[in-house]
């Protein structure tokens, strides 16, 4: 895993006063402070099984154990997580603890002190497992306060009593303890952002296209990203009769195809209509510029349609005893092509790492054949 990662975390457990050393018990980093100690281990695309030997040889160790990945988890890890009580931190959240960690470190004021010993690192993590502090219980006011009395007795010394007060003082009820960690804000869900956008939707997410990258995608330094690359769609329809004689020949067609506007490949029109407003993924997005202009798309699509639809008929006769053939091309003119085009994005996922590099498509999770744009990288 990089030893720019392992950096980012001790910076974040140092920002809550975290001793955080290295490579202890087989972990890549341990987290220490009075009362509480934690072991970090990065893993990488990590099974159940794998994650179960690492814990065997924790026997007795009073260490709370936080596994982190830059993917994600599988279902049987997951699983084994909750029976284990193990902390364990995706992309996602690993995203939110960073960004917690500088926010703190940002601010001016002191926070308020937390009741018991355990980081705020995570309410979710953390209160399942932390010894839940008691809210102090109000001690019931008296219904009455004493005060000197106003005579003395006879032996001279002070005499006190009890002199009811004129307003009662309110019974306080008995606070029911809950963990104070509860006090945290839970991590909000992020509001969709959208941009407006003629393309058509995004369906495959971010842990679908690592999955389908293979081992691109299990790569420590995996990045991911999503770009809209532009495409001239055009729907067209032909419908002509050609004549020759005493013969008719039809010439007719239609269909949807779609001309890449900055290689400007042609392929199959998306069967999906296209939205007016895209919703983007927590992932960096970049939205290409078209390079072919419409008037050169539409002057490609007519010659495709025009030379896709030419024939060449052959014909036999005979003149006296010879036997004649003839061949005789049709061929439709551009004015009789008529279409419809429009401009449209479709977004694709790009997974790069040490590895390789691939583009999916983010709408059907097809991995593209050839780059969908000039091809062009800058390393």
């Amino acid at each position: 895993m990089s030893n720019n990662l392992l950096n980012v975390i001790k910076e974040v457990f140092s920002t809550y006063n975290y001793a955080v050393n290295t490579s202890q018990q087989g972990f890549d980093l341990l987290a220490e402070k009075p009362g509480n100690r934690v072991g970090i281990k990065l893993v990488d695309d990590a099974s159940a099984d794998d994650l179960k030997t690492f814990l065997a040889g924790l026997n007795g160790s009073d260490l709370k154990v936080l596994f982190i990945t830059m993917a994600g988890f599988s279902d049987d890890v997951k699983k084994l997580g909750s029976q284990r009580e193990l902390m364990m931190w995706d992309r996602a959240e690993l995203e939110r603890q960073i960004g917690k960690a500088v926010l703190s470190g940002c601010e001016t004021t002191a926070p308020a002190p937390v009741k018991h010993d355990i980081s705020s690192l995570t309410s979710e993590l953390y209160a399942a497992r932390a010894p839940q502090a008691a809210a102090p219980v109000a001690k019931p006011q008296p219904a009455f306060t004493p005060r000197k009395a106003e005579s003395v007795a006879e032996d001279g010394g002070e005499v006190i009593e009890a002199v009811e007060e004129e307003t009662p003082a309110p019974v306080v009820k008995k606070a029911k303890p809950r963990p104070v960690v509860e006090e945290e804000e839970a991590p909000a869900e992020a509001e969709g952002v959208a941009i407006p956008l003629h393309a058509i939707p995004l369906k495959v997410k971010n842990q679908d296209a690592l999955k389908i990258s293979g081992a691109i995608g299990r790569a420590e330094d995996v990045e991911v990203s999503v770009k809209f690359v532009p495409f001239w769609k055009y729907d067209y329809k032909l419908d002509v009769q050609s004549k020759y004689k005493d013969l008719t020949i039809p010439l007719n067609s239609k269909g949807s195809r779609v001309i890449n506007a900055i290689n400007k490949q042609v392929d199959p029109a998306p069967t999906v209509p296209a939205v007016e407003s895209v919703d983007l993924p927590d992932a960096p997005y970049n939205v290409e510029e078209s390079v072919v202009t419409e008037d050169e798309a539409k002057a490609m699509a007519i010659k495709a349609v025009v030379d896709e639809n030419t024939k060449t008929v052959r014909f036999k006769g005979t003149q006296g005893e010879a036997a004649i053939v003839e061949h005789k091309k049709f061929q439709p003119r551009p004015q009789d092509v008529e279409m419809d085009m429009e401009l449209v994005y479709i977004p694709f996922w790009v997974v790069r790492s040490h590895k390789g590099y691939m583009e999916i498509n983010a709408y059907d999770g097809k991995p593209t054949k050839m780059p969908i744009d000039d091809g062009a990288e800058i390393l």
